[in-house]
């Protein structure tokens, strides 16, 4: 389960108000969820029916409904869903009761940080048990897909144990004259080998690598008699789940320099003389099982070119594949020969190395960079500046499979924010926030003000497109702290600690001071910008906020359509007379108001009608989800249409993917935003006219 993907959590628990506390503390570590509170055991016995859940966060009892019921309807209906037990009091003999009931762990309901810790623990476990079953049931589709190719195969294919033959297909018994396969159930390989070559192929039995393919050339006779050439090879290998060696017996045919060159044109991209994506994967593939096997290490790079849409729309695309062959020259001469260089995408380029020399790596990766970088490209007599950002990562015993290989990487080389760079990829601290940082509290409280005294905040702006054509130029504001090496934290990483050291406020003012400040600059230079500016719940609470951001706004001869105030759902939810107060304020002032992350409470709708916010934004989630299930989809359509029919305006963030489009037009709503339409931008310069969606 990725960091992007809800929770589908159920809470046992009386308290509303704790329900949705336990719903924020997943929101403030950056995870969405879809959660229900458990009403009875005739609604638990419904709501486990209707689709997987993730998790039970339970309390011992709660509405005549008790732990020990919810462990048993899951034991009986053999659900696989971690249950937490939520206990109230330390007495060690209720936990170790809560133990043995079945509840996989128990955490006291004071303490959550060691309540997110082990939820963060078993959705880790659970997925490993998913991809577990997962995995057995594509095993099974793959060994009876092998068997079919191995029987329908034109070449002779047997599977050989201590010499004795296990299996043999038809094209097998054909090459050496028997009718059914069958018939060599028992008989020694080496009886198909004709006696003047039996001694050079016991020496290539005692020669042979269990870990490695290995070929020869030996005489064989068939059936009756007669004398075949052909070209033996052994390969380790399993059947029926037990280790073994796989023999292909090729007939000697004069067309191996044909074979030879059809092979190297198969692996090759055309363009660059590179090898290709497909072969790259075949290696790669075979360096993650290395590497789980405890073999070899090796480390893969992720080359992006910066702007190449750019390149190649100024170039044209002939002399942008110019361009390409060019760099992939470049890349090659700074290649050790023995390093695996690939063209792995349009403007993608990947690297294998063997060993694990982190230092070694980062400095060809230097190198490749600064060489890309000075170098002058040229095509048709024009000169173009090229350069590389460049993600690496390890690939050792934890690296899972190809694909987690190739995203590591690709995160390493996405978290280059500015281009021409170079990221190693870091595995996250399970107790760090986005980003991969685990500073302490006191340590970001002294970040958080320091930024605040000496203006270290900074701020981003993402585009917020319509859908249905309005000509409209807003943004969301994106606050982000700089650390001491440079990294951008995001809130989540650092809110928690500032309400702690009482800095909200301070945070707030900041924040909505200077998205003004860039707004009245980005319209006196003739720009028509609309700011959704993201506030804390501390804005609910002070009665002075709506008199200050309204002197501050007529200060700048900022109209008050100019700018969006945006409530997180959570903050909303739990403040919601004060909330309903707020977005009242904001009306009177002619202040439009957003609502955030919404669709992560356990009664969203419920919201709504204590305050009528004039846009909904819908949490980044739902975006993720509505290409993996037609039921979240129809899910969607129907939030969406409640929304708008109440005469709210409708937003999704999170649109990473352009595939989903498509559908998100189709649901009718009015607006997106996410990585696929612009990632977050230093300031207010979009071409929003560039938009054909």
């Amino acid at each position: 389960m990725s960091d992007k993907e809800p929770i589908r959590l159920l809470i046992l628990e009386e308290s509303l108000n704790r329900a949705e506390e336990l719903i924020v503390l997943l929101r403030s570590a950056g995870r969405a969820t879809r959660a229900h509170q458990i009403e009875s055991d005739v609604d638990f016995s419904a709501k486990i029916s209707e689709q997987p859940w993730d998790l039970i966060l339970a309390a011992n009892e709660a509405n005549g409904f008790t732990i020990q019921k919810v462990i048993s309807q899951l034991q009986m209906l053999d659900k696989d869903i971690p249950v937490i037990m939520l206990a109230d009091n330390r007495d060690p003999a209720s936990i170790t009761e809560g133990l043995k009931m079945g509840a996989i762990d128990v955490a006291l309901d004071d303490d959550d940080e060691r309540l997110l810790l082990l939820i963060q623990r078993e959705l880790k476990n659970l997925e490993t048990r998913r991809q577990k079953r997962n995995a057995e049931v594509e095993l099974k589709e793959t060994d009876r897909r092998n068997n079919l190719l191995l029987d329908s195969s034109t070449t002779a294919i047997a599977y050989v144990h201590e010499g004795m033959h296990i299996y043999t297909n038809q094209a097998y018994a054909d090459l050496f004259g028997y009718e059914d396969p069958d018939e060599y159930a028992g008989i020694p390989i080496i009886d198909l080998i004709a006696k003047e070559d039996q001694g050079k192929f016991k020496t290539f039995l005692k020669s042979f690598d269990r870990d490695e393919t290995q070929e020869a050339e030996f005489g064989c006779v068939d059936n009756e008699g007669a004398t075949i050439l052909t070209k033996l090879t052994m390969s380790p290998a399993t059947y029926d789940r037990e280790p073994c060696t796989q023999a292909i017996f090729q007939p000697l045919v004069d067309s191996s320099e044909l074979e030879d060159r059809i092979k190297e044109i198969s692996s090759q991209d055309l363009l660059t003389g590179l090898f290709n994506r497909q072969y790259f994967i075949e290696v790669l593939d075979q360096a993650v099982d290395n590497a789980n096997q405890g073999k070899q290490s090796s480390i893969i790079f992720y080359m992006v070119i910066d702007h190449f849409p750019r390149i190649r729309s100024d170039a044209g695309i002939s002399n942008a594949d110019l361009v390409l062959g060019e760099l992939a020259t470049v890349i090659r001469d700074n290649v050790p020969d023995d390093h695996l260089i690939a063209r792995f995408g349009d403007d993608v380029f990947t690297l294998l190395i063997e060993g694990n020399d982190k230092a070694a790596a980062g400095e060809l990766a230097e190198t490749i960079r600064t060489t890309t970088e000075e170098h002058m490209f040229e095509a048709s007599g024009k000169n173009y500046q090229v350069t590389l950002s460049i993600g690496f990562s390890m690939i050792a015993e934890n690296t899972s499979s190809v694909e987690q290989a190739i995203s590591r990487a690709y995160q390493a080389c996405d978290s280059i924010e500015e281009g021409n760079a170079i990221a190693f990829y870091e595995p996250k601290n399970p107790t760090a926030g986005e980003g991969g940082q685990s500073l302490s509290a006191d340590t970001l409280k002294a970040l958080i003000s320091h930024a605040l005294d000496a203006d270290q905040f900074k701020l981003n702006f993402q585009p917020i497109i319509s859908l249905h054509g309005e000509d409209e130029e807003q943004f969301e504001v994106l606050l982000r702290l700089p650390d001491a090496e440079g990294n951008a934290l995001r809130p989540a990483q650092f809110m928690g600690p500032a309400e702690d050291a009482g800095l909200l406020q301070k945070i707030d003012r900041w924040v909505v001071f200077n998205a003004i400040k860039q707004l009245a600059k980005q319209r006196e230079a003739g720009g028509n910008a609309r700011l959704f500016i993201n506030v804390s719940h501390k804005v609910l609470t002070d009665e002075e906020f709506l008199p200050w951001m309204s002197v501050s706004l007529k200060a700048s001869r900022l109209a008050s359509d100019s700018i969006v105030f945006q409530l997180h759902e959570s903050d909303a939810t739990s403040y919601i007379k004060q909330a309903a107060k707020f977005t009242k304020g904001l009306q009177e002032l002619h202040i439009k108001s957003s609502i955030n992350h919404f669709g992560c409470s356990l009664h969203p709708f419920k919201l709504l009608k204590h305050l009528t916010p004039d846009i909904v934004k819908l949490d980044g989630s739902f975006a993720n989800e509505i290409e993996k299930n037609e039921e979240k989809r129809e899910e969607l359509v129907e939030i969406i249409r409640s929304l708008q029919a109440s005469g709210v305006l409708t937003a999704i963030s999170g649109v990473e993917d352009p595939s989903t489009l498509p559908t998100l037009f189709m649901t009718g709503i009015n607006y997106i935003q996410g990585n696929y339409i612009s990632e977050p931008l230093d300031d207010l310069d979009y071409d929003f006219s560039s938009e054909g969606l």
